[in-house]
């Protein structure tokens, strides 16, 4: 009888697996711990080798090298899409050449001839720290060139326009033209003022004129008052404040008035009316009549 219970147990706790690294107790062996961290450590670097590593270096993400001007440059001339040229011109323009003589005689040949507007508008403004006398011909060019072919210059949307105008205006602040070329800009600048048909060209336009004391501008700056647009209007108000040291209250006939009885207009350039001056005298304190 004790012999058929003993054969009746469950065969799970009769065979009892023995490990090959236990010691005679059963005990595992210390020496077979070092073996699988090592065996675990090199499976882990193989899974991590063949994803991560490989990406890695195919992709070039992890371990990219910075680009050098060369690089962007080739990226503002030579990239396949607008927004790799524009990538181009914004990376050239932050390098250490982006006001380079050479840098800048890039930013105007894209920004003449690019087929893109979000480019030849990045062009525009990277070269406005550096801005002079150099650039005025190529600004007067794209804000003259949707009403006249000019060789050279593709014709330009109203976007590009306004970026020129906005060069243009840097540089007039400035006084970085050259003499001879005064004549051009007030030109131009009445010109786009008048018949541009972006209203942002013609606001910079009308803020560029406050800078030329000449007798043809008060009365072309008083004829944009008759319009009805309130921007416009109050541009050419502050325009004739800083250019006369008056103001009439965005009133064309009493502007007129003034310019016809007034032999000398601009005696008073740069100060500003006692009427309209707020309690520091600092700024300009304006009171609309409605």
């Amino acid at each position: 009888m004790p012999e058929t219970a003993r054969s009746m147990r469950p065969v799970s706790r009769l065979i009892r697996c023995r490990n090959p690294g236990a010691d005679s107790h059963g005990r595992a062996s210390h020496a077979d711990a070092p073996i699988g961290l090592l065996v675990f450590a090199v499976a882990a670097m193989c899974i991590w080798g063949s994803t991560g590593c490989s990406s890695s270096r195919s992709d070039g993400k992890w371990f990219q090298k910075p680009k050098s001007s060369q690089d962007y440059l080739d990226m503002a001339l030579e990239g396949q899409s607008g927004d790799e040229r524009r990538r181009g011109v914004i990376g050239l323009a932050n390098s250490r050449d982006g006001k380079t003589e050479w840098a800048m005689k890039v930013f105007d040949t894209i920004a003449r001839t690019d087929v893109n507007a979000a480019v030849r508008c990045a062009a525009i403004a990277a070269m406005v720290p550096a801005a002079g006398a150099e650039q005025v011909p190529t600004a007067l060019n794209i804000l003259s060139s949707d009403s006249e072919r000019i060789e050279g210059t593709r014709a330009a949307p109203g976007a590009v326009r306004w970026e020129a105008a906005k060069l243009l205006l840097y540089v007039i602040e400035r006084y970085c033209y050259e003499e001879s070329q005064r004549g051009k800009i007030v030109q131009v600048l009445l010109e786009r003022m008048a018949i541009d048909k972006d209203r942002n060209v013609r606001l910079t336009a009308i803020e560029g004129l406050s800078y030329f004391p000449e007798k043809s501008i008060p009365s072309a700056l008083v004829d944009i008052m008759e319009e009805d647009d309130f921007a416009l209007q109050h541009a050419a108000e502050v325009s004739l404040i800083a250019l006369t040291g008056q103001t009439h209250h965005h009133d064309p006939k009493a502007w007129r008035k003034w310019i016809a009885e007034t032999p000398d207009l601009f005696k008073d350039m740069g100060r500003t009316p006692p009427e309209i001056q707020s309690a520091d005298s600092k700024t300009i304190r304006w009171e609309w009549p409605w």
